[in-house]
């Protein structure tokens, strides 16, 4: 048989003995190391609260900033036809001179109607001396100033000859697109310009309309590619290319360029031409042959009219520079 356990005792020399319990003291123990644990719990959960405040306010910024920036990859600000463009989201701030009414107006009159304009614009012929399908059949021409008798210049002088628009033809110097003129580029250097520094040109000047968002899903030309063989008697346009009519001139365009001519049609102003005037898709007049034939008003300072597949607009003189070297750059022989 076992003596029952006795409690511990403690002797204090000054003094009778003391008598505790040894349990007890190490209950206290237990309380110390449960009061310290309890802090240490407590500076965690007020480091941990800390962490988390830095981490919300953190993510807070990180979203703010996001947001920011995600306003400003939807906010596009592009310099098209001179003016600045500015897209946010879905909505469009037009460029100066091009009103939105009159810009959803075009679209909603384009789609209804485009095929009665379309059968007109086939079947009016252009003016004596200024069809561009005539002056084409009579000489290896890629452009005639429109005031020249293809037919009976010599080879050599027609070359001098393929770099001028007629809506260029009259300016100061004669034939230069407008941005090079105010470089100072002249008549006989623009005269010229072979094939590889036109295209060289029209690749830089393209640019600009290649990365412009469109401002409409339709496509806002009149006559289509295989319209424009029909009048001209082409072949159909191979895989990757298709037709446009500029100045009564066809070009044949790839991707790229197409895409550069719809950004500048869209952002076009479309004048309103004389009652009951139709307009002759194959003609090549120059600025005052526009004005007159279709009852124009004089287009502002820094403007210029052209057609374009078959539709009179005016064009800023950038963006009118950029149409006239896809005329000449891709031009059908």
């Amino acid at each position: 048989m076992f003596a029952p356990a006795q409690p511990a005792i403690a002797f204090d020399a000054n003094g009778p003995e003391t008598l505790w319990l040894a349990k007890g003291e190490k209950g206290k123990d237990k309380d110390k190391d449960k009061d310290k644990k309890d802090k240490k719990e407590k500076k965690k959960d007020k480091r941990e609260k800390k962490a988390e405040k830095k981490k919300e306010k953190h993510e807070k910024k990180a979203e703010k900033h996001k947001e920011k920036k995600a306003k400003k990859d939807d906010k596009v600000e592009i310099k098209v036809n001179g003016d600045k463009v500015k897209i946010k989201g879905d909505e469009i701030k037009l460029p100066k001179g091009v009103d939105r009414a009159e810009f959803n107006e075009r679209v909603t009159r384009f789609t209804q109607d485009r095929e009665t304009v379309v059968n007109r614009l086939l079947n009016t012929p252009a003016p004596e001396g200024r069809d561009m399908a005539v002056i084409l059949g009579a000489a290896a021409l890629a452009l005639a100033a429109p005031e020249l008798n293809a037919a009976a210049l010599p080879e050599d002088e027609l070359i001098t000859y393929r770099n001028c628009p007629p809506g260029l033809a009259k300016k100061d110097p004669p034939c230069v697109p407008p941005g090079l003129a105010k470089q100072g580029v002249t008549y006989e250097q623009w005269a010229s310009y072979s094939d590889e520094e036109l295209d060289r040109l029209l690749r830089e000047r393209r640019e600009l309309y290649l990365e412009a968002d469109p401002l409409t899903e339709r496509e806002l030309l009149l006559l289509e590619s295989n319209q424009i063989a029909q009048l001209y008697n082409l072949d159909a346009a191979p895989d990757g290319h298709r037709y446009a009519l500029i100045d009564g001139q066809p070009v044949l365009l790839s991707n790229e360029d197409h895409t550069a001519l719809l950004r500048i049609n869209e952002l076009a102003r479309v004048p309103t031409i004389g009652s009951g005037i139709n307009v002759a898709p194959t003609a090549a007049l120059t600025q005052a042959d526009l004005i007159n034939l279709y009852r124009l008003a004089e287009p502002q300072e820094g403007y210029n009219y052209a057609v374009l597949n078959g539709q009179v607009i005016s064009l800023q003189d950038s963006a009118y520079e950029t149409l006239q070297l896809i005329r000449i750059a891709r031009a059908v022989l």
